[in-house]
């Protein structure tokens, strides 16, 4: 079924001449150019469709930023019909609409694209009662008008979705950050701790009663000390890199490739002279993708030579590239490369992988930082 046209209406028949559900189209299209209220403004518009043409169902799909597939962002469903909703919503699915084809071209579907800045943001699904039948052209006219004035009003709905899911993502991953934390502290530094405790307190009741036996209890006291200084200074780590507020993010980077220089690889840089200041989420996801990065090369590139390119606007953009063997076509995604994606994915951005046709492998990231900019606002934000 072809696409429907964006172009501007062509009807200019006298109102007292068109029927009730034009009349109210036509208002819904001027309300449309004043602006509704964003956060009602599809379900307004779905619901008055519904009511005035008569509908079963009346979807507004919108596209994901995030992976381009599209869902519902708004829906109607006559409350007349006994039948119940059509199989329409079934989750994201890609372009163009398979749910239930069959069902709804034999029930005379409308579907209607619409844009935003020259790009097809979403899609307007029409299903006519049994009653109704077809929309008439008429109505198609003023739906096309609709169409082309949705697409701003779309656009924002779509970009609250997509920060929703951004914060959602965030707020997970720190639940779990603060999850393995309480296992580490409680599960493994704790216990320790306390088992020291002990172990002090009996060293105390030997030092007059057999002095020897409790310096050598002293000496492995002092050790297991080490060992949870260690420990402590791994958790302190893997919350912020010390070395990012000692050194800044480029000077720890490139002390870290220095330990790979024993190996035979050289690690080569192409970054600014001076790097603004970062969002700390953006700062950190941007060392630990880079910092993984170059590790993989140096464990399984077999390559010599490494270079690491850093662009910064208002998003990180992040090239790392190597001349070593490149990916294996069967390979599979290991923790690091999983771990790059989550960083990437919290803030709203993406890695990808490839071997370019020369040889080597290639990270590209990219890390948007509006998203991380105002988490930084709301924890500086007084109470």
């Amino acid at each position: 079924m072809g696409r429907e046209s964006l172009s501007a209406p062509r009807y200019n028949r006298p109102v007292a001449s068109l029927p009730a559900s034009l009349i109210v189209l036509r208002h819904l299209s001027r309300r449309l150019e004043a602006a509704l209220p964003h956060d009602t403004a599809l379900d307004t518009i779905v619901e008055t469709l519904g009511v005035a043409l008569d509908l079963k169902e009346a979807v507004v799909w919108l596209k994901r930023l995030d992976t381009g597939e599209f869902e519902p962002g708004a829906r109607y469903h006559s409350p007349d019909d006994s039948t119940g909703p059509l199989q329409l919503v079934s989750g994201p699915r890609p372009w163009p609409p398979t749910a239930s084809d069959s069902q709804i071209m034999r029930r005379g579907f409308l579907n209607i694209p619409f844009e935003y800045q020259g790009e097809v943001i979403g899609e307007l699904t029409l299903v006519p009662s049994r009653a109704a039948g077809p929309v008439d052209d008429s109505a198609r006219e003023i739906l096309n008008d609709i169409a082309r004035r949705i697409g701003p009003v779309a656009n924002v709905m779509r970009m609250t979705h997509d920060l929703r899911r951004s914060s959602e993502r965030l707020v997970l991953a720190r639940e779990e950050e603060r999850r393995r934390l309480r296992r580490d502290l409680h599960d493994t530094i704790g216990p320790t701790l306390a088992a020291l405790s002990l172990r002090a307190g009996s060293i105390r009741g030997q030092i007059r009663s057999n002095p020897d036996g409790a310096e050598a209890e002293m000496t492995q006291l002092r050790e297991q000390l080490r060992s949870v200084i260690t420990d402590i200074r791994r958790v302190v780590y893997n919350l912020r890199p010390p070395a990012l507020d000692e050194l800044g993010m480029l000077s720890a980077i490139r002390e870290h490739a220095l330990q790979f220089a024993s190996q035979g690889l050289r690690v080569q840089f192409d970054v600014p002279v001076q790097l603004p200041t970062l969002p700390a989420a953006v700062e950190l996801a941007a060392y630990r993708i880079i910092i993984e990065a170059i590790t993989n090369v140096a464990r399984h590139a077999n390559a010599d030579l490494c270079t690491v390119r850093l662009s910064i606007t208002d998003n990180v953009y992040i090239e790392v590239f190597d001349n070593g063997v490149g990916l294996s076509p069967d390979q599979r995604a290991g923790v690091g490369i999983s771990s790059m994606r989550e960083r990437a994915g919290e803030l709203g951005g993406d890695v990808i992988f490839e071997s370019p046709q020369g040889g080597g492998t290639r990270v590209l990231a990219h890390l948007p930082m509006a998203l991380a900019r105002d988490l930084d606002s709301l924890k500086t934000r007084p109470s």
